[in-house]
């Protein structure tokens, strides 16, 4: 098998055709139960690493999980007021208004995040937002610098 990765617009534009074309007619019935709304059992938190896609990993078919993915698969404290607060709000939408079963937070082996937080932690320069956002980790991190078990 053959994976051709997009490299434009025009490759984008090309797979959405594609799409539209084949996989969309195959699965027509479920995108028209999928319209009017969605039941997941499954909420997936994942880093959004492109080669670590939840949906391929566990062969899911669209409206089995409800995914949020972000750099690292890090879940903020919680906290209320200022900010905006993205994993929170997916957190909210998937206990109270879809009820899903399970949460499961799925890491994935080179993760350039969690390389950023062993940097960050040898105080080597990371990226301004990197730097702040994968210092949630910290705790975790350093037990393993440490090798303690957490």
């Amino acid at each position: 098998m053959t994976i051709e990765f997009a490299d434009d617009a025009q490759d984008l534009i090309a797979g959405y055709r594609r799409f539209r074309a084949s996989r969309y007619r195959e699965a027509r019935d479920l995108f028209s139960r999928l319209r009017d709304g969605q039941q997941p059992a499954t909420m997936i938190i994942a880093c959004a690493d492109s080669r670590a896609d939840p949906a391929m990993i566990f062969d899911a078919a669209p409206g089995e999980l409800f995914t949020v993915r972000n750099v690292s698969a890090l879940v903020p404290p919680y906290e209320e007021g200022g900010g905006l607060h993205g994993v929170s709000a997916a957190l909210e939408v998937a206990v109270t208004a879809l009820k899903v079963k399970q949460i499961v937070v799925m890491g994935h082996g080179g993760c350039g995040g969690i390389a950023a937080s062993i940097a960050a932690a040898a105080d080597r320069l990371v990226g301004q937002f990197i730097a702040s956002w994968v210092e949630l980790a910290a705790d975790a991190r350093d037990a393993v610098l440490r090798n303690e078990a957490i």
